[in-house]
């Protein structure tokens, strides 16, 4: 019998002990994280973890360290290359507090939902620790929030614009974008003697330019934090001229934090199709570590363990979303034969019950769809304000890969599911009557998600969203789909309040809508202004990217007002809606909302 594999074994050590036990004296690098530690691609530590092992490096993780004390951060002794220290899989406002500032009750990201398990501005506090435990130690942020807060940023918790997270957590380095690339440089440089002060060059990196660092020539001057103080309107200026510049064929762009002088790289090239593959196929656990057990595990982990990814990236442009600004606009797409050796693992392991529960990526129907200008072109979205004619949109490799899972998913000896459980982009899959096809017939389960946003043709051109006509004919072919293939399925749509532009009367038109369908939405995001979109930059600017002024949602008042009307259902609501119909004279909407939702009597049998 060959020798029995202890559990722990399968995950990236954690503590003194589980680092002796893979005989090493010392790690590499220890990547400090403010989630719990999941051992599954979705999850950014451990993605970058096994990375840098693939590389060679030992890697440790630490976290959820109790940042009240510096004795956490020495219990896995001193990291030889650098510390690598994230907040989470997201922004650590957004883990904390709901889009009106109350904090959030449970945290998906910590074991059994609790809170209170990381600070309030984890990479400030754990960048801090680090340096007390071993001062000269470099000290690397990178993440999601790092990468947003690259520059100087709009902080809608603190309501006010904020340094570049690299100056406020006075770290040695920031890591923007997916960070594959650009850590593993570091490492290697660092590995190789280089000291951290040297690495001043490395595409997707941001550095201090500290006296006597070098400054590149090609550089471009962004207006510096208290210039966008003065002027709201630089804010606006300043994010279309880095968006300009933010991809791998940009240049440098230098920032004055006031004080501190900010160098941004360009965006590392993304990982070939090849790579990606190689990333993948690393041996994770696809799990949390054992010591959550007792606490019923992760619950983040439950609707990700067993899903695929299919490819990175979005040119799509929504200006709510920041995946553009973090993935980037070029789409990376795995080789089916991964794909397919993915699925192999999920059936051999032992908590798959038959179901994998989404096939996708950020919009799951722009696998395959590769472009080659996407990296120097000037468009924000490939979609809007009509489809780009370069774009092809072969739906093709897409379908490939679809019937290809249709094979294999019935070629095994238990029936097993395959479902399509991220959006997908509607204006996108009309483009393919064979793809709507394909994705009713064998993988929508009973529901699919779409996001038409909202209804208003003024809200939807700033949101970057095709009319909503648009929407109405992909839900009518939806549906002609349905009835061909012989399959009851509903569409779920999402809808967004109070995004700039949106006026009371815009969330009115929205609700008659909604009403006039009998629609009781409950995908519904009050808007966020999250850093890097050019949604924020309305925000805080008070006009579009074309300059003209706008009205934005600011008050808390507001906010829950148009969110009450797309909830216009429920009972809670009842009181501000009705006093908003009345002040506009709409007591025939009112009664119809009434009408919905008095219970109806049940028949007797």
């Amino acid at each position: 019998m060959g020798k029995s594999v202890n559990p722990i074994d399968r995950f990236l050590p954690t503590t003194a002990e589980e680092l002796r036990g893979r005989g090493w004296g010392q790690a590499d690098v220890i990547l400090v994280t403010g989630d719990a530690y999941v051992d599954h691609p979705s999850f950014g530590a451990a993605l970058i973890g096994r990375w840098l092992e693939k590389w060679g490096f030992r890697v440790a993780i630490l976290a959820q360290p109790d940042w009240r004390s510096v004795e956490p951060f020495r219990a896995l002794g001193r990291p030889r290359l650098f510390w690598g220290i994230t907040s989470g899989c997201i922004d650590s406002r957004l883990n904390d507090y709901a889009s009106l500032g109350h904090r959030r009750r449970r945290d998906v990201y910590s074991p059994g939902g609790a809170t209170g398990l990381r600070p309030g501005r984890p990479l400030l506090v754990y960048a801090a620790r680090a340096r007390e435990a071993y001062r000269d130690v470099p000290i690397v942020l990178g993440g999601l929030e790092a990468s947003l807060r690259r520059l100087v940023h709009y902080d809608y918790i603190e309501d006010r614009l904020k340094r570049s997270v690299l100056v406020d957590a006075k770290a040695d380095l920031l890591v923007h974008g997916m960070g594959e690339r650009a850590v593993a440089e570091v490492a290697r440089r660092l590995d190789a003697g280089r000291s951290i002060q040297e690495l001043t060059d490395i595409p997707g990196t941001a550095y201090i330019a500290h006296r006597g660092v070098v400054v590149p020539d090609d550089a471009v001057h962004l207006a510096s934090l208290s210039q966008q103080g003065e002027d709201a309107s630089l804010f606006m200026a300043t994010h279309q001229q880095y968006q300009s510049l933010a991809h791998p064929a940009g240049r440098p762009v230098v920032q004055e934090q006031d004080p501190g002088t900010l160098v941004v790289m360009p965006a590392a090239e993304p990982l070939s199709g090849e790579e990606l593959d190689g990333l993948y196929d690393l041996p994770f656990a696809r799990a949390w570590h054992p010591r959550y057990d007792r606490d019923g595990g992760v619950p983040a982990l439950t609707p990700v363990q067993f899903s695929i990814t299919t490819h990175r990236g979005c040119f799509g442009g929504c200006s709510f979303c920041s995946i553009g600004a973090h993935q980037g606009r070029q789409i990376r797409s795995r080789s089916l034969d991964s794909l397919l050796a993915e699925a192999d693992r999920l059936r051999l392991h032992p908590g798959f019950r038959g179901t994998i529960e989404d096939l996708g990526g950020p919009s799951a129907n722009m696998y395959g769809m590769d472009c080659d200008a996407s990296e120097t072109c000037g468009r924000v979205s490939c979609l809007f304000p009509k489809p780009c004619g370069r774009g092809g949109f072969d739906h093709g490799p897409m379908l490939e890969m679809m019937e290809a899972f249709v094979r294999w998913r019935d070629r095994g000896s238990k029936r097993t599911n395959v479902f399509v459980a991220s959006g997908i982009r509607h204006d996108l899959a009309l483009r393919s009557r064979d793809y709507l096809d394909m994705l009713v017939r064998h993988f929508v389960g009973g529901h699919l998600k779409v996001a038409p946003e909202h209804y208003c043709p003024g809200v939807l051109d700033r949101m970057g969203k095709p009319h909503f006509e648009v929407f109405e004919e992909f839900e009518r072919r939806f549906a002609e789909t349905c009835r061909r293939v012989g399959k009851e399925a509903y569409l779920v749509p999402y809808f967004i309040s109070a995004h700039p532009a949106c006026r009371p009367e815009d969330a009115l038109r929205l609700t008659e809508y909604l009403v006039s369908r009998s629609w009781r939405p409950r995908q519904v995001q009050d808007f966020v202004p999250i850093p890097l979109t050019l949604a924020t930059a309305m925000y805080v600017s008070g006009a579009d990217a074309a300059g003209q002024k706008i009205h934005v949602p600011t008050s808390r008042k507001e906010k829950r007002l148009q969110a009450a009307l797309i909830h216009y259902y429920q009972s809670e609501n009842r009181t501000i809606v009705a006093e908003f119909l009345r002040e506009r004279k709409r007591p025939d909407l009112l009664a119809k909302i009434d009408h919905l939702r008095t219970p109806k009597p049940r028949r007797r049998k």
